[in-house]
């Protein structure tokens, strides 16, 4: 019960949350089975394509930086201010 309100605590407080929410989810499997089990039942109930689409524009809409892939090399990356087009080649 302290670890969640550490991690509420810091969220609300905008100071920390990133790191303390990553050592939280980090530190319990069950919290991470509980997160995947969520996201595949969203996959099967929205589907993956309207997810991989919608969801990142969603996310920048927000406040964040949303991306979206448009095939092997090719990335769409996008918040309220800049959108850019990503080349990404690996060796």
């Amino acid at each position: 019960m302290l670890p969640e309100a550490l991690v509420i605590f810091a969220c609300i407080k905008s100071a920390g949350c990133n790191e303390t929410s990553s050592h939280y989810y980090n530190t319990h499997p069950e919290f991470q089975e509980m997160v995947k089990r969520n996201e595949k039942e969203i996959q099967k109930f929205i589907g993956p394509a309207v997810i991989q689409t919608v969801g990142p524009i969603i996310f920048a809409v927000a406040g964040g930086t949303g991306t979206v892939r448009l095939n092997r090399y090719f990335n769409l990356q996008g918040s309220t201010q800049k959108g850019t087009l990503v080349f990404i080649k690996e060796f």
